[in-house]
């Protein structure tokens, strides 16, 4: 499900977001993530938002696939970065052994509880064998607005490596830190 309050909240901050992604760098655990893959993989950055890290990706050498379900975040990281970032929900990653890697960079955190394990196991069939899969979230529990109206669904770390285990993922860490985002 594609919450309509969150997409309309990005497109009314698309430019703060940009900004403010452009200012902090992007995700800091994007190198990590890249130095365990092979030269040249396929990764798809789902929830790509304004390309910060697809761009990265790419310029790094490796072959890049994009989706976010905002048409402005899409629109954004094509006319930014070039990309080729295509408008897509969670629900409809149907690809089987596609990628090498998936990154999910605080993007899965804007479904609801209820569709994450499902997500993940569309994304584990995504994911070649022996495949990486990065996601990012934020910790806590339940589900909640941010002032800006965008949905938030929170986890505990437990909760979560049961899922990923459900799912037929093995954690190799997991690390929280303090990362700002579009509200502080």
């Amino acid at each position: 499900m594609v919450d309509r309050d969150t997409m309309a909240a990005y497109a009314a901050n698309i430019d703060k977001y940009r900004n403010l992604v452009t200012k902090i760098g992007g995700n800091s655990r994007l190198d990590g993530f890249l130095a365990r893959l092979s030269e040249g993989a396929e990764i798809l950055d789902l929830g790509c938002g304004v390309g910060d890290s697809a761009v990265r990706m790419r310029d790094a050498g490796f072959a890049v696939s994009c989706t976010d379900a905002s048409p402005d975040m899409v629109a954004t990281a094509n006319d930014l970065h070039g990309l080729d970032a295509v408008q897509k929900s969670f629900s409809e990653l149907q690809e089987d052994a596609a990628y090498d890697a998936v990154w999910a960079s605080f993007s899965l955190l804007h479904a609801p509880r209820a569709e994450m394990p499902a997500n993940l196991v569309r994304i584990h069939r995504a994911i070649r064998p022996g495949g990486l899969f990065y996601m990012g979230l934020k910790l806590g529990a339940g589900e909640a607005r941010d002032a800006a109206g965008r949905f938030y669904a929170y986890f505990s770390e437990e909760e979560l490596r049961e899922m990923l285990a459900e799912a037929g993922f093995s954690v190799l860490a997991a690390e929280p830190d303090s990362m700002v985002g579009l509200l502080g």
